[in-house]
């Protein structure tokens, strides 16, 4: 089973395909791309859709205990953390 340990101690379950906590961070120009081709009436598939997200995308872990963004670089199994910042 598929887990990943935040630095708060929370433990994310990522088994049994995308969960809440998996999110896919995508420049504005990719999808202005995804848009246009639509626009134009070209037809995607699914696999061409995703392999387009994911190729210019960037994977992250959003821990729902603590709010942290764990961005993975370039698919390295390596991330980089942010912390929630409270701005009052």
């Amino acid at each position: 089973m598929p887990k990943f340990a935040c630095r708060c101690g929370h433990v994310i379950n990522l088994s049994g395909g995308t969960t809440d906590s998996e999110w896919a961070l995508v420049p504005e120009r990719t999808i202005d791309e995804i848009g246009g081709a639509l626009n134009e009436g070209k037809v995607l598939s699914d696999e061409v859709f995703y392999d387009t997200i994911m190729e210019n995308g960037i994977t992250a872990y959003r821990c729902p205990a603590c709010g942290r963004l764990h961005l993975e670089e370039a698919g390295r199994n390596k991330f980089v953390t942010y912390v929630k910042e409270v701005i009052s």
